[in-house]
């Protein structure tokens, strides 16, 4: 009779499935069998084998598709990046003139900003031909360069000097007084980081000239190497 009990109570604990219990209860620790494996595993080991296979073929398209969407959302930040890039991009190249004989501007009695009239770049339209100005449209670091040239007369005074200015504050001379010949010329080559809205100019200082031709002897030149709010 004992024997009897026995049976029937371990019948009851390890025929049935195993649960656990936690603050919310029982949990289910036997998890449900595919009833499509276990039809295709009970006929033969072929149908079995075909079945794990479908499934492990399954589980790698899944994959597959995540790979895809992640290489998707990569390529469309990467367009969008190289349009801003496109859509920032920004530079000019100036000269003084393009007149066929020597044609030179001052000297005057005051410093006045250079217009410089011939263009040879001006891609974002920033450079204002009227008034020499090149304004920042994008915050970024700017490779910003300036050539001055005059000649006159060997009898005659010669002085070239003038200024890189950045909102109207010198940054960089150009100046050459020596006096020993009837020409001067003097370049400047600066890197800055400029934020949007800021003018950056050429200043020619009272008492000095510049003259120019179709030889292009003053030039002035900027563009951005890269996109910077700070420094």
């Amino acid at each position: 009779m004992k024997a009897i009990v026995l049976l029937c109570l371990l019948h009851a604990v390890f025929g049935q499935e195993q649960t656990q219990f936690s603050w919310h209860g029982p949990v289910l620790t036997t998890p449900p069998a595919d009833p499509n494996l276990n039809i295709m595993c009970s006929n033969d080991q072929a149908e079995c084998g075909c079945c794990l296979m479908k499934k492990q073929m399954a589980r790698m398209e899944e994959l597959f598709n995540m790979t895809v969407k992640g290489m998707s959302q990569q390529l469309m930040h990467s367009k969008m990046t190289l349009n801003n890039i496109k859509n920032n991009r920004t530079a000019f190249s100036v000269a003084l003139n393009n007149e066929r004989s020597l044609t030179c501007f001052g000297p005057f009695s005051d410093d006045r900003g250079i217009p410089f009239k011939h263009v040879f770049l001006n891609l974002g339209n920033s450079y204002n031909v009227q008034t020499g100005i090149f304004t920042v449209p994008y915050s970024g670091v700017y490779n910003l360069a300036a050539t001055v040239y005059s000649r006159s007369p060997v009898d005659l005074p010669q002085a070239t000097c003038a200024l890189l200015q950045l909102n109207g504050v010198a940054v960089a001379p150009l100046v050459e007084k020596n006096g020993l010949d009837s020409e001067d010329s003097n370049t400047v080559v600066v890197v800055k980081h400029l934020k949007a809205g800021d003018q950056v100019s050429v200043n020619l200082q009272k008492g000095c000239n510049i003259c120019d031709d179709t030889t292009h002897y003053n030039t002035f030149t900027g563009f951005m190497l890269y996109a910077a709010e700070k420094a």
